[in-house]
């Protein structure tokens, strides 16, 4: 029986970082770091995805920073995209990855805060095995309704209505910054978001 790859070495993946690997369906590696760097985590993405004969499907890559016994800074670099304010998918690797390491009992919620705002993720037993759970924010930014013949040059494409939801849009932009102000309290500053 194969062991699990957690919390070893592996220098494709990175000279001196540990990393387990978790499949979300999709493939993660996931280190707990001490520090962020954000020119690391954009350097190892970019050999993850460079390094076909490891990594053959290629992997997202995220860096997770404990900020508190309840709250970590997680980033990912995902596979075809590069890095990303947010990725649900990261989260919850990131978030089975702890408990996995015995860093975070897996009934417990813990914050998960990205450069695109804060989540809450946990782990449920579910037939012998763990199932994340992840919970965010979802919010709208706009709706419309379009006319095919309007896509086609057959009149004006309206966008009346855009400010529908500007309460919602408000809501999640001060929830935004305040996730920032707790990030850089954390000393965490992510530049590209």
């Amino acid at each position: 029986m194969t062991q699990p790859f957690v919390g070893r070495p592996l220098p494709a993946f990175h000279p001196t970082r540990a990393v387990s690997a978790v499949a979300m369906p999709n493939s993660h590696l996931v280190s707990i770091v001490g520090s962020y760097d954000e020119a690391d985590l954009v350097a190892t993405g970019t050999r993850v995805a460079d390094t076909p004969g490891v990594f053959p499907i290629g992997a997202n890559v995220s860096f997770v920073l404990p900020v508190s016994d309840d709250e970590v800074f997680v980033r990912t670099f995902e596979r075809g995209a590069g890095l990303t304010p947010s990725c649900g998918s990261g989260n919850s690797a990131s978030r089975a990855v702890l408990s996995r390491l015995g860093l975070a009992d897996p009934d417990r919620r813990v914050v998960i805060r990205n450069a695109g705002g804060p989540a809450r993720s946990w782990l449920q037993e579910r037939d012998g095995g763990w199932q994340p759970v992840l919970e965010g924010n979802a919010t709208i930014v706009y709706r419309m309704e379009l006319d095919p013949s309007a896509l086609l040059g057959d009149g004006p494409l309206d966008m009346a209505g855009g400010t529908a939801y500007s309460a919602e849009i408000a809501a999640f932009d001060l929830l935004y910054k305040d996730n920032l102000k707790a990030l850089q309290a954390a000393g965490v500053s992510p530049a590209r978001i």
